[in-house]
């Protein structure tokens, strides 16, 4: 390193007064160019987005605040009722009422059953699923396949209540 050094001194050394002056000015001004456009610009762009998302998340949280009462009151009025019966037999008649054939069901233990619908209308099935939410039956798994037919649907779940 210090060979190279020696040399760069060399070569300025042999250069005319007029330009190592004018060497001199354009080092100063490409290092003010790099301190502006590489250190100072980008850390003003990153501090002003950071203030701006600051006064988003403020904004929300005041909207949010502002909210809590409204959710309070759903919150309390929308206790559903538990349907009475085993989790086998609500969610069999909520399957009846919405014609959806089970094909095969599985008790797991500890309130959980597993089910299998072979074909069902999505107009049914998702009514039927909402009804099930209702009553205060929870969904622990569910996966779903579209049938050839349009709007036939086909699926496993795993109920708990």
């Amino acid at each position: 390193m210090k060979p190279q050094i020696e040399q760069l001194e060399q070569k300025w050394k042999a250069l005319p007064a007029g330009d190592q002056k004018a060497l001199g000015i354009l080092g100063v001004f490409l290092g003010s160019l790099f301190v502006v456009y590489g250190l100072f610009l980008p850390a003003k762009h990153y501090f002003d987005n950071a203030q701006t998302r600051a006064e988003e998340a403020s904004e929300l949280l005041g909207w949010m605040e502002s909210q809590r009462p409204a959710l309070a009151q759903i919150g309390s009025r929308r206790e559903a009722p538990r349907a009475t019966g085993t989790l086998l037999q609500r969610v069999t008649a909520a399957a009846e009422q919405r014609k959806i054939a089970i094909k095969r069901f599985e008790p797991e233990g500890d309130g959980r059953i597993r089910l299998w619908i072979e074909r069902a209308r999505y107009q049914d099935f998702q009514p039927w699923l909402n009804g099930l939410l209702q009553q205060g039956v929870s969904i622990h798994t569910v996966n779903m396949d579209a049938l050839d037919e349009e709007g036939m649907v086909s699926a496993r779940l795993t109920l708990e209540g």
